[in-house]
């Protein structure tokens, strides 16, 4: 596994221009044939960079080329039906996919496991049946000849021309989308598919930047389908069924989608690829088209299966990586404060009841979260313990009672609960493996961020990034890892790993943290920093700390007061003392 992370804009920018060199030389001295292979290796570019993030963010669309053939035809048809000049045609048919993308997102992106995939094939077909059926419109299956030439500043684009117009704006929007990773909807992109409960927690909306992605994606393939269609001046529909659809996830599985670098090398090696296979068997061997086919898939299956990543595997992350040391961050700077209160009751509930099916987790517990102090919530496992978490997050909504957050009752999304100050770990730790140890802290400041895709994408967001990342360092130097920011998360041990969580909860500046099983996994000198960093978010912040742990040495040290569950149930309650010498809490939980 290879993690990528931050952008090196210098890097970058110098392997644009050194592209750029190349790219012009190539467009300027190639045959008009390979002009044209480049050209739509170009438009393939275009579409995987966006379907490349789709990926990264956890959808699958298996139906994406229908929006390539929205763009194409719709611009074919307003500049050679009505007269529109052909910029503008290909902008109005991009804006058309925008909203016709949205409704299909807001209809299909609610589906989960294999129902998404089916759904996107569904309309995929659904479209490109209305390529072939609507004849008057679309010329059937003989498609659309006569396009106009698309010109700019009144000079008609020719082969060469389209295809510098289309390698430009592949240029112009890699830099945007390596931006857009590097960003803050870019690590929520990849918190969704790594754990879409965490990504919630953090403040993630996750159905909005789910449709987002989708929009996005769907006007990147648009405007592929326009230039596709200007390039070529006739569009038919076999050139976007569903087998085009297959070969465009191909070249971003085969490029790999962890950065839009990858969407490049896919396109280049699949085109390659297929122009070798071709040229082997058909020029040298003179073999039929099936077995160069053959032959196609077959390297293709060997591919996938050596770099089950991508062909990024071959590419150390660090020359992709913005940061290749911690200079310039500011690992003293202040995290948000806490909202300081006088030891009112901010979390409570009230007669909270929680049923899966026949199944009563939770029965009748009322508990109460004071500011100042750390509060532990005991029980032998299957309590109810997580289960009664997952209700104070609204990760599950109460089926009896409710949860109350300074007197008023708790909001029902998960995206907003941190909002209103809460934020939390979980018992399995959640984190996401292809970034860096920063950058899963910079994500719990997803809440306190306001950067968009378009911020990102302009470099909008640079004082906000510098800001997350000054507080991401300021949080790993209170859990002790700020030495560890670079590493990748997955190479941390298990107790470091919580630690990250920990440090990522405190990005939000929360009133009230939820630690569940913080300690399972660290070591002695580890547990001692915890300890010590609850008891400073209580006595200098007046922080709420509501504490699930089996480790007793270390509750019986820290906690101020404790509930106990036992069966769903509210078993005893009071300070260390009086529950460890409560019969009912030995008997069940503590042991003689």
């Amino acid at each position: 596994m290879r993690y990528w992370t931050h952008l090196d804009m210098d890097t970058h920018r110098t392997g644009f221009l050194v592209t750029a060199v190349v790219v012009g030389l190539l467009i300027a001295t190639l045959s008009t044939y390979h002009v044209g292979v480049l050209t739509i290796a170009g438009t393939n570019i275009l579409v995987c960079i966006g379907l490349g993030f789709l990926l990264a963010a956890g959808q699958l669309s298996l139906g994406h080329v229908a929006f390539v053939g929205l763009g194409a035809y719709g611009s074919a048809i307003l500049a050679r039906d009505y007269g529109v000049d052909p910029v503008l045609a290909i902008f109005v048919t991009l804006l058309a996919n925008l909203v016709l993308a949205y409704v299909i997102g807001r209809l299909t992106l609610h589906l989960r496991g294999h129902y998404l995939p089916l759904a996107t094939l569904a309309w995929g077909i659904a479209i490109y049946v209305c390529f072939v059926a609507a004849i008057d419109v679309t010329g059937g299956a003989s498609g659309l000849s006569g396009i106009p030439a698309l010109k700019i500043f009144g000079v008609e684009q020719g082969v060469r021309g389209m295809s510098a117009l289309t390698w430009l704006l592949v240029g112009l929007t890699y830099l945007a989308f390596c931006r857009i990773y590097q960003g803050r909807i870019g690590r929520g992109a990849r918190a969704i598919k790594s754990a879409p409960m965490m990504a919630a927690a953090v403040g993630v909306d996750v159905a909005r930047v789910k449709i987002r992605i989708f929009v996005l994606s769907a006007g990147l393939a648009a405007l592929s389908g326009g230039l596709y269609v200007f390039y070529m001046r006739f569009v038919s529909p076999s050139s976007f069924g569903i087998f085009e659809s297959f070969n465009l996830l191909i070249m971003v599985v085969l490029g790999g989608y962890a950065h839009p670098l990858g969407a490049v090398l896919g396109v280049i090696a699949f085109t390659l690829i297929e122009l070798g296979a071709q040229y082997v068997f058909a020029n040298l061997l003179g073999i039929p088209g099936q077995m160069e086919t053959i032959l196609f898939g077959f390297i293709l299956i060997v591919a996938l299966l050596r770099w089950p990543q991508g062909l990024l595997t071959w590419m150390n992350p660090r020359y992709l990586s913005r940061r290749g040391k911690a200079s310039g961050s500011d690992s003293t700077a202040a995290l948000p404060a806490a909202q300081r209160a006088e030891g009112d009751t901010l979390l409570a509930t009230q007669a909270v009841g929680k049923r899966f099916g026949g199944l009563q987790a939770l029965r009748d517990v009322s508990i109460e979260v004071p500011a100042g102090r750390i509060t532990g919530l005991i029980g032998p496992n299957g309590a109810g313990k997580s289960t009664l978490f997952n209700v104070l997050t609204s990760v599950f909504p109460p089926s009896d009672g409710q949860v109350v957050l300074d007197g008023a009752t708790m909001p029902a999304q998960a995206h907003r609960v941190i909002r209103q100050g809460v934020a939390r770990t979980f018992q399995h730790v959640q984190l996401v493996r292809e970034l860096d140890v920063l950058d899963n802290v910079m994500l719990g400041g997803h809440v306190t961020g306001r950067a968009g895709l378009f911020a990102a994408a302009f470099g909008l967001d640079r004082q906000e990034e510098a800001r997350l990342r000054s507080a991401a360092h300021a949080a790993l130097t209170q859990v002790g890892l700020d030495d560890q920011a670079l590493r990748p998360v997955g190479s941390l041990p298990l107790g470091s790993q919580r630690l990250v969580e920990v440090a990522r909860a405190l990005m939000s500046g929360p009133r009230i943290l939820l630690l569940d099983e913080p300690a399972a996994g660290l070591r002695g000198p580890e547990k001692e920093t915890l300890i010590g960093l609850m008891q400073r978010l209580r006595d200098e912040q007046g922080m709420a700390v509501l504490l699930v742990e089996h480790d007793m040495d270390l509750v019986m040290r820290c906690v101020d007061y404790l509930f106990v569950l036992n069966y769903g149930q509210l078993l005893a309650e009071g300070t260390r003392r009086d529950v460890q010498q409560n019969p009912l809490v030995i008997a069940a939980y503590l042991g003689e």
